[in-house]
């Protein structure tokens, strides 16, 4: 009985009982976006760390952690791939021969971390070769050796070129760009510009302000082009000291969503390598393992470590701790800030209660004075706080569970602030992702907040005296 009363009450004023449901569920929406935005923008970041960058386990020298030098190599290469090879546990496992180099193309020079691998291995346990964007990733055999750099490198020697062709003016969309637009920009010529100011200054001599301020960005980047089949000099060290300078022809160029991590790798065949460094086949200073989940990333690492006590072994925890930091608190940033919002919202429930309470003094003191316990008076107007809220909150997770099921097909772009999100790792299109615990988490949140709201209006209610509540008009 008591839960059909606390029911009907809750909508003896519709309009305020409405305003207060619309609010609770205006807020949970936001609470739950928030949340699916931050663990989406997370999920990513391990991902891309994990399967770009670290892997789940790393195996190396521990001379070579401390001073990474070319002769600090893993000690009993073949023990530790036998091993590898009987787990059940590791998918792939990649070795790599790691060391720092000077890169010089026509134009300019850049230094990076030189990482001469197996490319079929590399496949197993990275997904760089996904994120090629211009040229091959070690797919033919070439007389010059081959280099696959990111795209930050290539800007930064200078190989990041802009240049009006015909193939891309006949494929530009004519729905976006007017057929004048398109002939004012034909008027540019096939010049090729090394600069983007250089670019942006022809477009804006050719484009109207209007123009030039509405799709110069946009044409800058349609334009861009890197110049792969460019031959750069390497100038590495090899393992008796003395100074090499090899010529790697560049063959791919890849982009993941961390800028640094572009500026800094480049990747060869291993074998090639070897031909400068003097190393031999068994000769690598890093072996990088995937597992099957990141979880079991931990417990390879953990068995890995009693089989291999003169090695250094590394969990992807141990090598990225502010990703797994992220990971471990990601739920607790997330249920802080919907905290944050039940706890405004909380006001206007206690407002909203606290009126419904004036409003109903005679009528409290006539069931007081029938015979209804204050037992069951606090409870009735618990209730009555508790539905208006988990009302709220029912139809707010609904239309956000709609919402994000949608956007975690498409994702949010974030292309304006891109620049920023690449320098820190993240991708600037997001895939929002909100588990089913998530959701009976932040339920119960409604109802704590519901019965904390409570109390205020229901102790007022318990302080009447029936005889003087029977009194008032």
């Amino acid at each position: 009985m008591i839960l059909a009363i606390g029911w009907k009450n809750i909508w003896r004023n519709k309009t305020r009982s409405l305003v207060v449901i619309v609010a609770v569920m205006l807020g949970i929406f936001g609470g739950v976006m928030a949340t699916g935005i931050m663990q989406g923008w997370i999920e990513q970041r391990v991902h891309s760390n994990i399967y770009a960058e670290v892997s789940h386990v790393q195996i190396h020298n521990p001379d070579f952690m401390y001073n990474e030098e070319i002769q600090y190599t893993i000690n009993n290469y073949e023990k530790v791939t036998g091993i590898l090879d009987t787990m059940r546990s590791v998918i792939g496992y990649s070795p790599r021969v790691k060391l720092f180099a000077m890169a010089k193309s026509s134009w300019a020079s850049s230094g990076f971390v030189l990482k001469g691998i197996d490319p079929e291995k590399e496949k197993k346990v990275s997904e760089v070769y996904k994120n090629l964007i211009e040229g091959e990733f070690f797919e033919e055999n070439h007389r010059r050796p081959s280099i696959v750099i990111g795209s930050k490198t290539a800007e930064n020697l200078k190989l990041l070129n802009y240049q009006v062709t015909e193939e891309k003016i006949a494929s530009m969309n004519q729905e976006e760009y007017s057929l004048e637009l398109i002939q004012k920009i034909q008027q540019i010529g096939s010049k090729r510009f090394r600069k983007e100011k250089d670019f942006k200054n022809a477009l804006q001599e050719t484009l109207t302000k209007g123009e030039s301020r509405e799709y110069s960005n946009k044409l800058v980047k349609y334009f861009s082009f890197y110049r792969t089949g460019t031959n750069i000099e390497l100038t590495i060290q090899d393992k008796n000291g003395v100074i090499t300078h090899p010529v790697f022809k560049i063959r791919g160029i890849y982009k993941t969503d961390n800028s640094a991590f572009d500026a800094m790798n480049a990747f060869v065949n291993r074998k090639q390598l070897n031909r400068y460094t003097g190393l031999n086949n068994s000769e690598v200073h890093e072996i990088a393992i995937l597992a099957t989940d990141n979880e079991t990333g931990v417990e390879v690492a953990k068995r890995l470590e009693k089989y291999l006590p003169d090695q250094d072994v590394l969990s992807w925890r141990r090598l990225s701790p502010e990703i797994a930091m992220y990971t471990d608190f990601s739920y607790v940033m997330a249920y802080i800030y919907v905290g944050i919002i039940l706890f405004a919202l909380a006001f206007g429930v206690i407002n909203t209660m606290l009126m419904s309470v004036l409003e109903r003094i005679k009528e409290l003191g006539m069931l007081m004075a029938i015979g209804m316990n204050k037992k069951r008076v606090f409870n009735m107007i618990m209730l009555e706080s508790i539905f208006l809220t988990l009302t709220g909150a029912v139809a707010g997770m609904i239309f956000s569970g709609i919402i994000v099921q949608i956007l975690s097909r498409t994702g949010i772009n974030f292309e304006m602030w891109s620049e920023g999100f690449e320098a820190l790792g993240y991708s600037a299109i997001v895939y929002p992702s909100v588990t089913w615990f998530n959701y009976v988490i932040i339920t119960a949140m409604v109802i704590a907040t519901g019965m904390i709201s409570s109390i205020w209006p229901a102790r007022k209610a318990l302080k009447l005296n029936p005889v003087e509540a029977l009194r008032t008009e």
